[in-house]
């Protein structure tokens, strides 16, 4: 498959990267600034643009045949970046014809903050993340009212160790530990291009 992978330089669009070429397909890494990204290999190519720039989106989006953004807030203070690049992102797939994205969200988001855990709700949340959830949930709006073939992901808190396996996802929170590495959230996050289970869903993942 021809995948556009936004948000290639952070943690989590690394591990995107790799496993996608390991898994013989044809990846864009879509950066602001490619002298910066790295990484090399005989079926990565590069698109220069910004999350705020439709444009830019645009071009990148074309002869893709599915979308994956891995995209995070820059900074915890009040923004609109997720609002803007996801409305700029639904409006570039729609007038493409590519209807298929995986989009990294988090536990805790939109209708998933009832169940989250009491110390998420209680004080992570409101003390910590809260400008940032409001601009990630005003972006799912944008998602969420369109025709695009999403999912969803939502993890909980994110470890830089290796992928241990063992992922589960569910839409309730019973059963599930809301801690996952990174390298296994990407891996979640791929084995969605071939799978229809969670279309047009928001699936909680951890161990």
């Amino acid at each position: 498959m021809k995948i556009l992978v936004i948000g290639a330089t952070g943690l989590t669009g690394g591990h995107l990267i790799k496993h996608l070429l390991d898994g013989g397909h044809d990846v864009t890494a879509f950066v602001r600034d490619p002298a910066k990204f790295s990484i090399q290999h005989a079926h990565l190519k590069t698109a220069q643009g910004e999350a705020r720039d439709l444009a830019s989106l645009e071009k990148a989006v074309q002869g893709q045949d599915a979308v994956m953004s891995a995209l995070g807030p820059r900074s915890l203070k009040a923004d609109d970046l997720q609002e803007v690049f996801m409305s700029n992102l639904v409006a570039a797939m729609t007038k493409n014809g590519v209807k298929r994205v995986i989009n990294l969200s988090a536990m805790g988001a939109g209708d998933s903050f009832p169940g989250a855990p009491f110390i998420m709700r209680a004080v992570i949340l409101p003390l910590f993340l809260g400008k940032v959830f409001v601009d990630k949930e005003r972006g799912e709006v944008h998602l969420f009212g369109s025709s695009l073939d999403y999912t969803n992901v939502r993890p909980g808190r994110l470890t830089n160790g290796s992928a241990r396996g063992g992922v589960k996802a569910s839409l309730e929170y019973g059963g599930l530990r809301p801690v996952m590495s990174r390298e296994d959230l990407a891996l979640f996050m791929i084995a969605q291009l071939s799978s229809s289970e969670w279309v047009r869903k928001s699936p909680l993942i951890g161990y």
